[in-house]
């Protein structure tokens, strides 16, 4: 457990959902592409922004186009939004005047990202929307994104499952992105018509803010069986104040993602359960459709993956050292 606490502290130390820092992992983001010299060989340009490179989905989703493009002999350029829309508007920008022929996208705000998209347009940029939709699709070429509604309602099916009598629960969203506001969505669906209530809900723009929100959540509602986060990262700092408040034993903490430390965490009986997604599968399909466009191929407007609630039960057939 003191393992688990000193770990969820570093996550709040270290991860921010909307002011993160400009450190290593976005760093890398800026130089993702550095190594390609395809561009001045006529080869394509592809470039990649997402709401925050310090999570590691979104560094597992880069690295699989990355690869993906580079294989092909091609120029991949990935850069951190760094949560914040100006920020990213910027990026985008930069990444037209770096000669980018396709815009792999995973907005920081769904509606803000709109000038960016205009600028893509007007370039004549093909914007790729990948995990978390734009508001105004006219300006995208598809969405791929996880089925977050399927992810949202597999959750809330096991909620039910454990608690057919009924129970209260607690959520911490963002509803700044779309891909949140669908898990939440999947997850009311399955709780409508049952006993099992979200007794309180409180939404979050930085990772700093998780910790404390979650320990006057708990404060203020004495009662709850289920502690549901938006994602893996803010579930395992959830964990740490539900153990911390000596409660472990009382609330099951749930969410969606995935990620091998949120399966590890299954594994080792600290997060209940996590409806994984599969951001390997998000970028090798991204780059599918990148490529069939190019070729003057047509394309879907939208892919939904499945996802897959991983529990106690079925953990360990799920590599919980690695994304899907």
């Amino acid at each position: 457990m003191k393992k688990c606490i000193a770990l969820v502290l570093a996550l709040v130390m270290a991860l921010s959902l909307a002011a993160c820092s400009g450190g290593t992992d976005s760093q890398q983001g800026e130089s993702a592409g550095a190594s390609g010299g395809s561009a001045a060989s006529g080869g394509h340009v592809f470039g990649y922004t997402c709401m925050d490179l310090t999570n590691p989905f979104h560094i597992a989703m880069r690295d699989a186009m990355q690869e993906a493009v580079e294989a092909n002999g091609d120029t991949f350029i990935g850069i951190d939004g760094q949560s914040d829309q100006l920020t990213q508007n910027d990026v985008i920008e930069d990444l037209i005047t770096q000669g980018i022929e396709v815009l792999f996208l995973n907005p920081v705000d769904s509606a803000s990202v709109q000038p960016a998209l205009e600028a893509c347009q007007a370039a004549g940029v093909k914007v790729i929307n990948v995990d978390s939709a734009v508001q105004d699709r006219s300006l995208i070429e598809t969405y791929i994104a996880s089925n977050n509604v399927q992810a949202g309602r597999q959750c809330g099916e096991e909620i039910v499952r454990l608690f057919p009598d009924g129970c209260n629960i607690c959520i911490i969203v963002n509803p700044l992105a779309e891909s949140v506001v669908q898990r939440v969505q999947g997850l009311e669906e399955a709780l409508e018509g049952t006993n099992c209530t979200i007794v309180d809900r409180k939404s979050i723009s930085t990772m700093d803010a998780v910790l404390s929100t979650a320990e006057d959540m708990l404060t203020a509602n004495p009662d709850i069986d289920v502690f549901w986060g938006l994602n893996n990262d803010v579930s395992l700092i959830i964990l740490g104040a539900v153990e911390s408040a000596g409660r472990a034993d009382e609330i099951k903490v749930m969410s969606v993602d995935g990620s091998p430390s949120g399966k590890t965490s299954v594994a080792e009986g600290g997060l209940y359960a996590t409806a994984a997604q599969s951001p390997v599968s998000l970028g090798q399909k991204a780059v599918e459709c990148a490529y069939t466009l190019l070729d003057g191929g047509s394309i879907e407007a939208e892919y939904a993956l499945d996802t897959t609630l991983v529990t106690p039960e079925n953990v360990n057939d799920m590599q919980p050292d690695q994304w899907d």
